[in-house]
């Protein structure tokens, strides 16, 4: 059953596909910059990289953290220090940035549709999606919002 958008704010969750069942993660378990991926796998296997806090920044939007690395989802930054875009784009990355950055893209709307919510970018039409969704590993990338099941997820507290 997907939780209220208040419920989000409290503890630690886990992010996961609805189409390929990934665990939404970062593309290794180095802290540093780098593209966030849906890896099908047990979540015991991922070293705590598959934890995610959501923190309320304004009128229904949110932004996300990392919890292992303190850092936070957003697209692709010209530069780690800088909150300059160069192209917010379809299929442009979601990277784990640095911050929180003042005039940072990194509030994120989510939209219910029965239990699972679309992520989409404050202020563009892009949403969270897989470019692969039949890997058992794929990039997440900015996509049109579709309600399609590549672009829709799961949020649920993080299993003890």
């Amino acid at each position: 059953m997907a939780m209220d958008l208040e419920e989000l704010v409290s503890g630690e969750k886990m992010i996961v596909s609805a189409h390929s069942g990934g665990v939404l993660i970062p593309d290794s378990f180095i802290n540093k910059r780098q593209h966030l991926k849906a890896l099908r796998a047990d979540y015991q296997e991922l070293e705590g990289t598959h934890r995610w806090a959501f923190a309320k920044s304004g009128d229904d939007t949110f932004v996300i953290g990392h919890v292992s690395s303190g850092r936070y989802m957003e697209p692709l930054r010209k530069s780690e220090t800088s909150a300059v875009y160069e192209n917010v784009r379809y299929q442009g990355p979601i990277l784990l940035e640095i911050g929180p950055l003042a005039d940072a893209r990194d509030q994120w709307e989510l939209r219910r549709k029965g239990d699972f919510y679309q992520i989409g970018l404050k202020d563009s039409r892009f949403v969270v999606g897989l470019t692969h969704p039949d890997h058992g590993d794929s990039w997440v990338t900015l996509l049109d919002p579709w309600w399609s099941l590549d672009r829709l997820w799961l949020i649920q507290d993080v299993p003890s």
